[in-house]
């Protein structure tokens, strides 16, 4: 009977030492799939983070160009508001340099109709 008790002790001990060799093996393998993933998670956010950071540089890029085109345009309309009034003035100095008409033929002459198709 001590030899049933030694063969069942053995195939125990046998069974243990697999299940610990195989209980390592699993927790290795977890810990290399934790390791993959984690390293997969990473290159994966890199490369979003690149993509976003590219897309963000080409905005700034076509807001920058968008806005010295606006101001450039800004500038344009200024200008020529500005020339618009000069000539309003100069208009204004020819028309009062006119003769008023207080005769029979009141209204606008010649001379005044030329100055308002220069406006």
């Amino acid at each position: 009977m001590n030899r049933a008790y030694l063969l069942i002790a053995g195939v125990l001990a046998a069974v243990v030492a697999i299940a610990a060799l195989g209980f390592g093996t699993v927790s290795k393998i977890e810990g290399m799939v934790t390791d993959a993933t984690t390293l997969a998670r990473s290159e994966r956010d890199h490369y979003w983070r690149a993509q976003v950071e590219t897309l963000n540089a080409q905005a700034q890029a076509k807001i920058a160009t968008n806005l010295r085109e606006t101001m450039a345009a800004q500038n344009a309309a200024r200008d020529q508001i500005a020339d618009a009034e000069a000539r309003a003035v100069e208009l204004e100095k020819q028309n009062a340099a006119l003769p008023n008409s207080s005769g029979p033929g009141r209204g606008l002459d010649r001379e005044r109709v030329r100055l308002l198709n220069k406006r």
